[in-house]
């Protein structure tokens, strides 16, 4: 299921704005529960900020305001585990996935997340 498919399917509408104008990917505003991104992104780019909001929508602000990290990895994971979960439908033998091909393919490059590519590829192949 493509990004915009997901949150299409949850009732989340994507807004578009001006990259020029914001200085900033994407965000989450839980009052219109809608995910607003920067016009300017493409591919697998704009598909990253796209499931990254997503994961903020259940986030409250007093939740974010004093668990800020805590939820910027959880919506971390959440991208991961959809991204993830796009490239394995296109395998036939999951045998075959590289982890840090995938890191590579989608510049995830933190520690954290190759823990959390670990941590989903496990939980989606199980």
């Amino acid at each position: 299921m493509s990004a915009e498919e997901l949150c299409k399917s949850h009732g989340i509408p994507i807004c578009y704005f001006e990259g020029d104008v914001i200085e900033r990917d994407g965000f989450y505003n839980p009052l219109f529960n809608a995910i607003a991104i920067n016009s300017k992104l493409e591919g697998i780019h704009k598909d990253k900020v796209i499931y990254h909001e997503f994961g903020h929508k259940e986030h409250t602000a007093s939740y974010y305001k004093f668990n800020k990290e805590k939820a910027e990895l959880q919506a971390d994971r959440c991208m991961i585990h959809h991204l993830l979960k796009d490239e394995l439908s296109y395998w036939d033998n999951i045998e075959d996935f590289n982890y840090a091909q995938f890191m590579e393919k989608y510049e995830l490059t933190s520690l954290a997340d190759e823990i959390m590519v670990k941590e989903e590829f496990f939980n989606l192949i199980d």
